[in-house]
């Protein structure tokens, strides 16, 4: 009898947080896509892709706090400067606090720390970059059931240049 409830025992404590774990895991990850837009006239849209690895601080059906790093990057795109055409891509980091509240329909805004890595290759002068600062965004949300959500989010990178994008987050 001792040796079936130790047994027993032993199996409720491994299975159990196993269960907790499986029912509210804090961890997602996301798939995003979009346009990185620059409001300078010579500049063209470009292509965007991006990832996201979140980690949900706390939170319940309506509303959660949540740390995000997310990393992104373009296609080349046209430029056109006096006449010289040529092509330019970024790539971005980022580290955010995002906040969403609300249903199955949730708003979004987020916070954080973003480097920047820009590239503009025009007649045959490659010239590169780099900048860190505030990047903030907001957006909307459609949960797809318990585990995934669809985004919508417009994203402050710096004083000249957007992203806009639509994406997908998983949760395990």
């Amino acid at each position: 009898m001792k040796i079936k409830s130790l047994i027993f025992a032993v199996c409720l404590t491994v299975v159990s947080p196993a269960a907790v774990l499986a029912a509210d895991n804090p961890l997602y990850v996301g798939l995003k896509g979009g346009v990185m837009m620059v409001d300078l006239s010579e500049y063209d849209q470009a292509t965007s892709a991006g990832v996201v690895l979140g980690y949900k601080i706390f939170g319940n059906a309506d509303s959660s706090l949540a740390i995000e790093g997310e990393y992104t990057t373009s296609s080349s795109a046209d430029i056109n400067v006096l006449g010289f055409k040529g092509k330019w891509d970024i790539d971005t980091w980022a580290a955010y606090l995002a906040y969403r509240i609300g249903g199955d329909m949730y708003f979004k805004g987020k916070v954080g720390y973003l480097n920047e890595d820009i590239n503009v290759d025009i007649v045959g002068a490659n010239i590169s970059g780099s900048d860190s600062g505030l990047s903030v965004g907001i957006g909307v949300g459609w949960k797809l059931g318990k585990k995934n959500a669809l985004e919508l989010e417009y994203t402050v990178i710096e004083q000249d240049v957007n992203f806009v994008s639509l994406g997908v987050n998983f949760s395990f």
